[in-house]
């Protein structure tokens, strides 16, 4: 293999470092962080889910947006209880972000994929999240004994 190949083939895998943040050779967004997430939550509290994400397309709309189990958090049976948050950009729309507010954790999110979607002409990135029940730190012993 030519040297000129595998410098091309690693250019268009690697991130380059513009203006302090990294930018994709290929022009697709990319999550910021891990694309796939376990967040701890206590039933009956509220939550925010964060997405953020590199734009890097220099032409054309990048959007974003949450699902629920594959479906629009509006068009789900909890949507009373879901706000997602307007879509922001930070460093002049290098960064995008959006949230999405649970006010309060049932059983059924316990149960749930909740899908951030950065998408623009370029490509789409995904980030899943699930949530699992965080303990609650309490001694089990000093529990029975009061009961």
């Amino acid at each position: 293999m030519k040297l000129s190949s595998v410098v091309k083939a690693l250019g268009s895998l690697c991130l380059l470092l513009a203006d302090g943040f990294p930018v994709s050779m290929d022009g697709f967004p990319h999550i910021i962080g891990a694309d796939q997430v376990r967040i701890k939550a206590h039933p009956g509290e509220p939550l925010v889910l964060h997405c953020d994400a590199f734009t890097n397309s220099e032409a054309g709309v990048t959007l974003s947006y949450w699902l629920v189990n594959g479906s629009f958090p509006e068009e789900t049976a909890s949507s009373g209880r879901m706000v997602e948050s307007e879509e922001s950009t930070l460093e002049e729309g290098t960064i995008i972000q959006r949230s999405l507010l649970l006010k309060n954790v049932t059983s059924e999110d316990f149960k749930s994929t909740f899908t951030c979607v950065v998408t623009s002409t370029e490509g789409t990135a995904q980030k899943h999240i699930k949530i699992a029940v965080a303990s609650c730190g309490c001694n089990t012993r000093e529990k029975r004994k009061r009961h």
